[in-house]
């Protein structure tokens, strides 16, 4: 897989983001993928080619996607149909009397007391 300038700019950005809220330095980053903090930077700024294994590594460090951060890799998702169960839950001002369905509609009746 080939990344593009656009790929290493999101990567840059993710890192900014994460390296704060994670409170990360370049130092603990680069011991944890196994590079020094020469080669991380020259990663992130372009002076190196950023590999698939290096770029999933350092999403699984930063506790992101690599499909949601990376450009390149979002083409890869393939979405299959699949359905969900949902729960919707409702209050009444008064008392059900019935509950019936209608195609796709749930259809409540209830008894409102007017003081």
């Amino acid at each position: 897989m080939e990344f593009t300038e656009r790929d290493r700019t999101a990567l840059y950005d993710t890192w900014m983001s994460q390296k704060a809220k994670m409170r990360l330095t370049q130092m603990e980053i680069s011991r944890k993928l196994g590079v020094t903090q020469a080669e991380f930077g020259e990663l992130l700024r372009g002076r190196a080619v950023l590999t698939y294994p290096f770029v999933t590594r350092f999403c699984e460090l930063l506790k992101v996607d690599p499909a949601y951060a990376i450009p390149a890799m979002r083409a890869n998702v393939v979405v299959e149909n699949s359905s969900v169960t949902l729960c919707s839950r409702m209050t009444v001002d008064g008392d059900i009397r019935n509950v019936y369905v209608e195609g796709n509609q749930v259809v409540v009746e209830y008894e409102h007391r007017i003081c």
